[in-house]
């Protein structure tokens, strides 16, 4: 699945290089309630819910990425009020999660007269992929994977591109400074075809569309000899 992932120029120039998704923590989203869908009202459930969030915090990390390119305010969000830079990348479906969105937190009975305390992988899967309403504008997918090695230079942990995450598109803001031929200069060798476009504001809806004024550029894998 085509899945998107906005970000500044700072950063785009960085993961370009680098061809690497830095696997973010829960703790470090935008979202204070992340990990936070059961109801946490009662202290003995409080208590296990923190858990739950602690677990999570510390040894598994998350890729978020939208469904979609065209939304005015995810690139005032994400993609430093347009000036930056989005990517579109196919994602394996067996890796990404759809985040689900609810208006109300959950309430679970736990204890030891249930199988597992009561704690079970269909709550667990709820629990990392679920938030409140207000953020479906972002139509949110998710990557995550467990915080294995981390980088010696940054004490951060990243995914590589590769087969299983190709970049496939390079979509430039429209406030952005990057053209279409600096961004080819970034990207060099390709495995696969990726295209380079810009965006603007339409001029009849309230959505991105691309600027057909600004020549593409789609880079080609080399050919193989035989």
């Amino acid at each position: 699945m085509r899945l998107y992932y906005m970000t500044s120029t700072r950063w785009a120039d960085v993961i370009l290089k680098e061809r690497r998704l830095k696997l973010s923590r829960f703790y470090e989203s935008n979202d204070p309630f992340e990990l936070m869908l059961i109801d946490s009202l009662p202290q003995d459930t409080r208590k296990i819910a923190i858990k739950i969030a602690d677990y999570y915090n510390k040894n598994i990390g998350m890729i978020c990425f939208s469904a979609s390119w065209i939304s005015p305010v995810m690139w005032a969000h994400y993609a430093d009020k347009h000036a930056g830079v989005c990517f579109g990348f196919d994602v394996n479906d067996k890796l990404r999660t759809k985040v689900e969105y609810t208006d109300e937190k959950i309430a679970v009975p736990f204890g030891a007269h249930l199988p597992r305390f009561g704690l079970s992988a269909e709550l667990l899967n709820k629990i990392v992929s679920t938030k409140a309403t207000d953020w479906s504008y972002e139509r949110e997918h998710r990557v995550m994977g467990k915080l294995l090695t981390q980088d010696p230079g940054t004490g951060l942990y990243y995914t590589a591109f590769g087969p299983q995450i190709q970049l496939r598109e390079v979509i430039i803001g429209h406030r952005c400074t990057w053209t279409t031929e600096s961004t080819r200069m970034l990207i060099d060798k390709v495995e696969v075809s990726v295209r380079i476009w810009k965006v603007r504001p339409a001029f009849g809806k309230f959505e991105m569309v691309e600027q057909k004024q600004v020549r593409p550029v789609t880079l080609q894998p080399a050919k193989r000899r035989t």
